[in-house]
């Protein structure tokens, strides 16, 4: 390689080592349940340029995001994988990467010009940004912070339902920040709003990048303080207090934070329970 791409690369900055992650219209090609592709995969596509995003730098080699056209995609021997469906079928790290670079591709593809002005943006040469051929400004990927939240009430936590969800399925309540809140005020707004209760004792637990489309998951234990439940009929179609031994179906703490916030709580609680003995 000549020079340093950067975080957007061409053909002509390819060495032949790199690794590839491949989208068509939003899904992840595999073949042969293999979601990485060299460059040499590429050769019968015909390809005379394209625009591909730098995911991370490995020790041996980059790894890199490039979606493929209708007629390219014909004609390379491969399936498609969503990547609702990787989440449950895929490696942690497959799945991570593929995230990563949904989540570039998507701000690269909505960023072709600028918003203040209308020109044309370009590749920055050294950040991952692209910026305005015309007035200059920077758009860098967008990150969109939300808060979800595990309500107890001594023996018993607070699920909820969703609309347009899985209908079997309970969960913690999540939602995003507004302008000017702090995690923990917007614990105790989205509690308040979906469910009618009040909540005190907030304490953050742990996080998870959550690519549907770009969330960065705030996980968060709180107390019951006061109120009856009343759902907002909304977002939330049910929700009740569960006893820690008989939950619903509930998220898989493989695969959400969700999850591992209901099994975090029930290991402590048991820990709790065995101190007491």
């Amino acid at each position: 390689m000549k020079h340093n791409p950067g975080y957007f690369w061409k053909l002509t900055d390819f060495s032949g080592v790199e690794f590839l992650m491949l989208f068509h219209d939003g899904e992840i090609l595999h073949q042969r349940e293999n979601v990485l592709w060299s460059i040499s995969d590429l050769r019968e596509l015909e390809i005379t340029d394209c625009q591909t995003l730098l995911l991370l730098e490995s020790e041996s080699c980059p790894y890199l995001a490039l979606t493929l056209t209708d007629q390219q995609f014909l004609k390379l021997d491969a399936h498609k994988i969503s990547l609702r469906q990787m989440l449950l079928d895929s490696s942690i790290e497959n799945f991570s990467n593929a995230g990563k670079a949904t989540q570039l591709l998507n701000w690269y593809n909505t960023h072709q010009y600028c918003g203040r002005c209308g020109a044309a943006t370009v590749p920055h040469e050294r950040e991952r940004a692209l910026t305005c051929g015309g007035c200059t400004l920077s758009f860098y990927p967008r990150i969109n912070p939300c808060v979800i939240v595990l309500v107890v009430k001594e023996n018993k936590v607070l699920l909820a339902r969703h609309f347009g969800k899985a209908s079997a399925f309970f969960s913690c309540l999540a939602g995003f920040m507004e302008v000017g809140e702090t995690p923990e005020d917007t614990v105790v707004r989205e509690v308040r709003e979906e469910v009618g209760i009040e909540v005190e004792n907030i304490r953050y637990i742990k996080s998870q990048s959550w690519p549907f489309p770009s969330q960065l998951m705030l996980g968060f234990f709180a107390d019951y303080k006061s109120g009856e439940i009343l759902v907002d009929g909304k977002e939330i179609a049910e929700a009740n207090w569960f006893n820690v031994d008989a939950l619903p179906i509930t998220p898989a703490a493989s695969i959400s934070v969700a999850g591992q916030l209901i099994e975090l709580f029930l290991k402590s609680f048991d820990m709790q329970n065995q101190l007491n003995k």
